[in-house]
């Protein structure tokens, strides 16, 4: 201890006073510069049998370097710079090989107290193997005296302060930077904390102040390795300077090392994807420990690996050839050079840059480090507590006179408005609510947001109030702290949890330990009477060349075709409106997360939601048919038995993801999944690496998991910021064919079997029976005192249909014959239609004649471009005016009723008028007489197997349906009975 400059021993006596004592559920912390000696406070502290009990220590590091150097630090290299011999009482030292490895030295009986260094990525791979139990995870370390986090400002996965925190140990921290690039707060105990500040240890002469240059502006690694040797010179440092050299990439790492070896100088480069075979270049994957380092490198040139944790003798130079997403890392990077190490005299620390950007950075830190900010950072980042004492007392705001509640009260939930939004959740056994209330409060706490109270209306209903806080994300470096309040609730209705949060997501803990009630349940929230408005859709065709999702939305979907293959595709959320009571509600329901939203005139008052939740929880139970618009897509199937995955497709955003390093490139997926062996792995590749997958079932869950020892370097970039395995789990981005047949997806299995349960409400609700039409005698019929013949299909049009359904005062025109658009068009001031016929004698009828489907369906999609909105082209009219005769049925007028117009452009322009009208109604009608009948068309398509010419019919009238929506016209089929 008398070796240790005097803030050393401080620490070290904290930590000591920390672990003195009997209990220690919070953690303790230290914060001191990078190059004030943190390693020798851990050495000191580790080698100190007061404070370990002669009991083993678990020390973590962000990364594999670094858990090595500081491995050596501890051992041996402390010792050597403090200028004393290796305690006795320091335990042996050593990195841990794998969790497999550490498990079984620490299982053995009497184990030897040792000091087992390892990195963050490790103590999760330590807490997985146990299952994620917190309870196994303290019996490993039943043996141990504490936790050591070096650089505990880092991490790289929520996950790693849980795994920690489930050791049970206490917990001592140190950060070379006494701020966080989350917000993030640990839990401390607040006597048990030491902050040494850049400020002190600079007048302590023990780091030194940087001065900043700016460098020439070049755009490539051969002009700024020139550039950088020049400025170099002019500074006239001794030749055993060493310097660091930042880029952000592979490729400008190793041409920067190139460039500067053409420049004559020892170089070496680093990075992670480097290999072996380019190791004599001076290219390495691992920075070496200090003892294996070669002494004449003179430039090291890095992307990350040098940021922090890094020492090295005479580095006095730091060049930024690319910069740094954020402060902390500029910070640490700056950090690396200022240490006054032996041997160098007063010599200076350098940064030099192509801009100001690092001067910039380091301008704020030491405001930011002068000021009283840092001593609250660990327990109070964004100043709440200012924050909530600054709310006003009493105000008048949105027509009321409000005064401040105490939203720690046990009756805080009053003064909440909740809406009709929840999760609905199944559970094995009936749950406790206090413990999901605990893990649901940890999960906010870990989301940086402040939980004000968790209280209890009812034995049945828990409701926690949180404040999130964030600085506001409009201002690119200055600080304005926002707050909202928000709020968790969950009701037990004695066969369901509800879960609504108004932040809208679940809870990773209620996600983990509970799931969403299966598809088949939630669909029946939407029955058979509600008008479906919207649905997405998400496609079980696992194919690279299928498409993903659509999304589809109509005032009533029930009018709308389904497009042709949607039987694949499986819904995932759906809206419409359902009539509850006296009140139209419009209600959403999603599959992913069984979420249900209801929108209705409420007070939002507990008792309406509770009364809500009562109410969604009968509709269940009543289990209803469900929409029939739903009907028309893959219907949801219960998994039967053992799953035997056959394809795997991962299918979640690339854009949703953000690397791990600030500076890394985007996320990018060359290939998402495929063909799953016997021994249920299949290849993947992520971010430019192809690596190996297994997917496992679990049969308790009902659902796949995807395993993998690849570590993909990107996470979420909202919430949580989940690693990327924990968010394609959380997202349900996976998807599975399974050997029989069914696709899981979204969290649910869904059969793509045709249900047909579409057919009467969905294409045969385009198609009506006529009984006229069924006893026509033929589409044209002779021509008597300028009528077609009354039972023709062109008498029943002209004489009954069309005037029926245009009113009187309407204009009718026979446009038959020639380059023909139809054969009638019929038109009004708000309606107009198009009218293809084609008829057969009630002799020679047909039931159902394709062929003269083909015919006429034709005719109409040719034509359709004349009733679009929009539309320039004119068709040919020169006929309009001239009589109708086709030398077989006699002549008529073509003008068959209404105002008469002096020429066929003038009768376009007055229907183009009204097809250009929005608020008119654009329709067209295939009419066939004796050629269908819609009573064994809907017969042939009820079969399992429909007869050939059902299954044409059927594809003409989907084409042509859809064809007419894409236009926005209606189409209508009039037939036979």
């Amino acid at each position: 201890m008398s070796r240790l400059w005097t803030h050393q021993q401080e620490a070290v006596l904290v930590f000591r006073e920390y672990l003195g004592r009997k209990s220690n559920d919070k953690a303790a912390i230290v914060s001191m510069p990078t190059g004030t000696g943190k390693s020798a406070v851990i050495a000191s502290l580790l080698a100190d049998e007061r404070s370990n009990a002669r009991k083993s220590v678990l020390v973590i590091a962000p990364w594999k370097g670094l858990a090595a150097q500081l491995r050596e630090d501890i051992d041996t290299k402390v010792w050597v710079h403090l200028g004393v011999g290796r305690p006795a009482s320091l335990a042996p030292v050593e990195l841990v090989k794998s969790a497999a490895d550490f498990m079984n030295k620490v299982r053995v009986d009497n184990p030897e107290p040792t000091v087992y260094v390892t990195t963050m990525a490790m103590v999760v791979q330590i807490f997985k193997a146990q299952g994620g139990s917190p309870s196994k995870m303290a019996e490993i370390f039943i043996a141990f005296s504490c936790v050591i986090v070096d650089e505990c400002h880092y991490e790289p996965a929520p996950t790693w302060s849980v795994a920690v925190r489930a050791t049970g140990l206490p917990t001592c921290l140190m950060t070379a930077t006494p701020f966080r690039n989350d917000n993030k707060r640990f839990v401390l105990d607040s006597n048990c904390q030491f902050r040494y500040s850049h400020a002190k240890a600079v007048e302590d002469a023990i780091l030194r102040e940087p001065k900043f240059h700016i460098l020439e502006s070049v755009t490539n690694e051969v002009d700024f390795a020139r550039v950088l040797c020049a400025k170099i010179e002019i500074l006239r440092v001794p030749a055993s300077t060493r310097v660091v050299v930042r880029c952000t990439s592979k490729a400008s790492v190793e041409a920067m090392v190139h460039a500067l070896r053409a420049q004559g100088h020892i170089v070496y480069g680093f990075h992670e994807t480097f290999d072996a075979k380019v190791a004599d270049e001076g290219l390495l994957k691992r920075v070496p420990p200090p003892s294996e380092r070669p002494e004449d490198i003179r430039f090291w040139v890095h992307q990350h690996k040098l940021t922090e944790g890094f020492d090295q003798p005479k580095l006095n130079i730091l060049a930024i050839y690319e910069g740094f997403g954020n402060d902390r890392a500029r910070i640490q990077q700056i950090g690396r050079v200022l240490r006054m190490g032996s041997g160098q005299g007063n010599a200076s620390a350098h940064v030099l840059a192509l801009d100001g950007e690092m001067e910039d950075a380091w301008d704020r830190y030491r405001r930011y480090d002068d000021g009283e900010a840092p001593h609250k950072v660990a327990t109070d980042p964004a100043g709440i507590e200012a924050l909530l004492a600054a709310q006003p007392k009493s105000i008048y705001w949105d027509r009321l006179f409000r005064e401040q509640v105490d939203l720690s009260a046990d009756d805080a939930w009053k003064h909440l408005r909740f809406r009709l939004n929840a999760s609905v959740r199944h559970l094995a056994r009936t749950p406790n609510l206090d413990q999901i209330m605990d893990e649901v409060t940890a999960d906010h706490i870990e989301k940086d947001q402040q939980v004000l109270s968790v209280t209890a209306p009812d034995r049945a209903t828990r409701v926690l109030i949180y404040l999130s806080v964030e600085n506001s994300p409009l201002l690119l470096a200055g600080a304005f702290v926002e707050m909202s309040l928000g709020y968790a609730l969950v009701h037990w209705d004695g066969s369901r949890l509800f879960v609504a949060d108004s932040g809208s997501s679940v809870p990773r803990s209620v996600q983990d330990s509970t799931n969403p009630i299966p598809a088949q349940s939630l669909v029946s929230l939407l029955p058979d009477s509600a008008r479906i408005s919207t649905v997405t859709l998400v496609n079980n065709d696992l194919g690279p060349w299928s498409v993903r999702g659509r999304s589809i939305s109509a005032d009533d979907l029930r009018l709308i075709a389904p497009e042709v293959g949607v039987g694949t595709f499986g819904y995932s959320t759906a809206k419409g409106s359902i009539k509850v009571g006296p009140d139209n509600v419009t209600r959403y329901a999603g599959v992913k997360n069984a979420r249900v939203r209801d929108q209705r005139p409420t007070e939002g008052k507990l008792a309406d939601v509770l009364a809500w939740f009562s109410e969604i929880g009968q509709d269940l139970d009543a289990n209803n048919s469900p929409s029939r618009v739903i009907g028309r897509y893959s219907s949801p199937a219960a998994p039967s038995g053992v799953s035997q995955p056959t394809y795997v497709m991962i299918d979640v955003d690339p854009d949703s993801f953000e690397p791990i390093d600030s500076n890394g490139p985007p996320l990018t997926v060359e290939k998402w999944g495929g063909t799953v062996g016997s021994d249920r792995s299949f290849v993947a590749t992520i971010a430019g690496v192809t690596m190996k997958t297994r997917v496992t079932w679990s049969e308790i869950e009902k659902r796949f998991d995807l395993e993998s020892d690849f570590e993909v370097p990107y996470r979420s970039k909202h919430g949580r910021k989940a690693s990327f395995w924990d968010e394609v789990q959380r997202s349900r981005g996976l998807k599975v064919a399974d050997k029989s047949g069914v696709v899981y997806s979204n969290g649910n299995f869904w059969s793509l079997e045709p249900t047909e349960r579409d057919a009467g409400h969905g294409l045969l609700s385009i198609v009506s029976g006529h009984s006229r039409l069924e006893a026509s005698t033929g589409e044209k019929g002779t021509v008597i005192n300028g009528k077609w013949d009354p039972a023709s299909v062109f008498g029943i049009i002209d004489q009954a249909l069309l005037p029926n359904a245009l009113g009187a005062g309407s204009t009718i025109l026979c446009t038959d014959m020639g380059t023909e658009i139809a054969d009638f068009v019929g038109f009004s001031d708000s309606k107009v239609i198009f009218v293809h016929a084609k008829g057969k004698t009630q002799f020679k009828k047909s039931h159902v004649s394709a062929s003269a489907l083909h015919e006429v369906v034709s005719q109409a999609v040719k034509n359709m471009k004349y009733l679009a909105i929009g539309n320039v082209e004119s068709p040919s009219t020169t006929s309009w005016t001239n009589p109708w005769t086709d030398g077989i049925h006699g002549a008529t007028t073509r003008h068959r009723a209404g105002t008469a117009s002096n020429s066929g452009e003038e009768y376009w322009n007055r229907i183009n008028r009204v097809v250009q009208n929005h608020g008119a109604e654009r329709e067209i009608w295939l009419v066939l007489g004796a050629s269908l009948s819609l009573k064994r068309l809907a017969k042939a398509l009820a079969k399992k197997s429909p007869p050939g010419y059902a299954v044409t019919t059927h594809a003409l009238l989907s084409s042509a349906w859809s064809t007419s929506q894409q236009y926005g016209v209606r189409l209508r089929v009039l037939c036979s009975p």
